[in-house]
């Protein structure tokens, strides 16, 4: 993986497999990597971007800003996926201090975090960790062009984006039958099913 993540920092791009259908994305903090991702997808930089990272120990600035009760409930969506089959991201106002670019939130004031169980994209997000990116965040948007459907395997994948920038990690996804949901860290709220 290390050798992935030293293209990553170089501005490569990379499909992989999440835990429902295949992402495409790139170090969170190399601007013309994301500036590329979003020019291939035809995406608005307004809209802001998932990040995916390893751990939650990793986003703890986020977290902390937050009652207890809520932290256990963010947490415990990463960590009993085996019963309910559906990631869940959560978006976090970005604590004082911290270092966030726009390219990730676009016209928000939040940021989409995922911590990600998958075992391959945990590896990739954790070789990814320097001091540019402390919190190992990969970008995570569907593997598809705009309004075409998010590829579902390795062909597909490579049927949008085979040639150009991007480099392709082969592997299956977790099998989850629903999409992933996206919740509002603060109120709890579900803003997308």
């Amino acid at each position: 993986m290390n050798d992935i993540a030293h293209q990553l920092k170089q501005g490569k791009l990379i499909a992989y497999p999440t835990e429902t259908v295949w992402g495409i994305g790139c170090d969170a903090f190399c601007e013309k990597a994301v500036m590329d991702l979003l020019s291939i997808k035809n995406r608005p930089i307004d809209k802001g971007l998932i990040v995916l990272t390893d751990k939650v120990e990793r986003i703890s600035p986020f977290l902390q800003a937050l009652p207890t009760d809520r932290q256990a409930e963010i947490v415990a969506t990463w960590q009993h996926l085996h019963t309910t089959k559906q990631a869940t991201t959560w978006l976090f106002p970005i604590p004082n201090g911290t270092k966030i670019p726009m390219w990730l939130t676009g016209s928000h004031d939040s940021l989409a975090i995922r911590v990600i169980n998958h075992p391959a994209i945990a590896k990739l997000c954790a070789s990814l960790v320097d001091d540019d990116n402390p919190y190992g965040f990969l970008v995570s948007t569907s593997c598809n062009p705009t309004a075409l459907p998010p590829a579902h395997d390795l062909y597909t994948a490579m049927s949008y984006f085979g040639s150009g920038n991007v480099m392709f990690l082969d592997g299956k996804t977790l099998g989850f039958d629903k999409p992933s949901q996206i919740r509002c860290a603060v109120g709890g709220g579900v803003i997308r099913i």
